[in-house]
């Protein structure tokens, strides 16, 4: 099947973040009295309140106050990033500009809202070279289930077997299998699961190589 369209997560994947999420929400945590471990914390990734809390309520117990945690988390990322701002990954500038010399469109699926994305990208240039852009609270469900990319592709005005999802996170993964999309995982922090390799298609060290898989 031709490619006709690539969307993107963002965090861990187009900008190193994800080592700030762990951290901020190990803080936002400690201060709170509660010791999340970095298996727990690196098992939020992606994930929307609705798939998070019930996680923080098996963890810490049912009367964790996770929005109250998360609002920390939030403030104490922000004022790092504003200080000093987020890096893109490598390549990640040079692969959006070859895509679009290619005619293949490309969108932006992630669970951080569209404000934060704009935030973290348009210091890079990148933010603005989307054709489309899905943020947190624009779907039903977030990640890990389909209607994330579903959006994403429909956006694009392509099927999801026509688009090439590229993902870091498990709950990514799942979302875009799901959904049917051609599969990619760049490990950020953690390896693929075996459980997970079933719904990979491809397995890429960084964003370079995509440019093979595409060619």
């Amino acid at each position: 099947m031709l490619i006709k369209g690539v969307i993107f997560d963002m965090d861990g994947v187009l900008v190193d973040s994800e080592r700030l999420y762990l951290r901020f929400w190990r803080e936002a945590c400690a201060s709170f009295g509660l010791e999340l471990s970095e298996t727990n914390g690196l098992a939020l990734r992606s994930n929307s309140p609705e798939e998070a809390i019930p996680k923080f309520k098996a963890w810490f117990g049912e009367t964790v106050d996770y929005m109250q945690i998360r609002e920390l988390r939030r403030k104490l990322m922000a004022e790092h990033i504003d200080k000093y701002g987020v890096e893109l990954k490598p390549g990640a500038a040079e692969l959006a500009d070859y895509l679009k010399s290619r005619g293949i469109k490309i969108a932006l699926a992630t669970a951080s809202p569209i404000k934060r994305a704009e935030h973290y990208l348009s210091p890079h240039g990148l933010f603005d070279k989307f054709d489309a852009v899905v943020g947190g609270g624009m779907v039903a469900k977030g990640k890990p289930a389909p209607d994330t990319y579903i959006c994403a592709a429909s956006l694009l005005n392509l099927p999801c077997k026509e688009c090439m999802a590229v993902e870091d996170s498990p709950s990514g993964i799942i979302s875009a299998h799901t959904a049917g999309c051609v599969t990619v995982m760049i490990p950020d922090l953690t390896p693929p699961q075996d459980e997970l390799l079933p719904m990979i298609d491809y397995v890429c060290e960084n964003l370079g190589e995509l440019r093979n898989i595409l060619s």
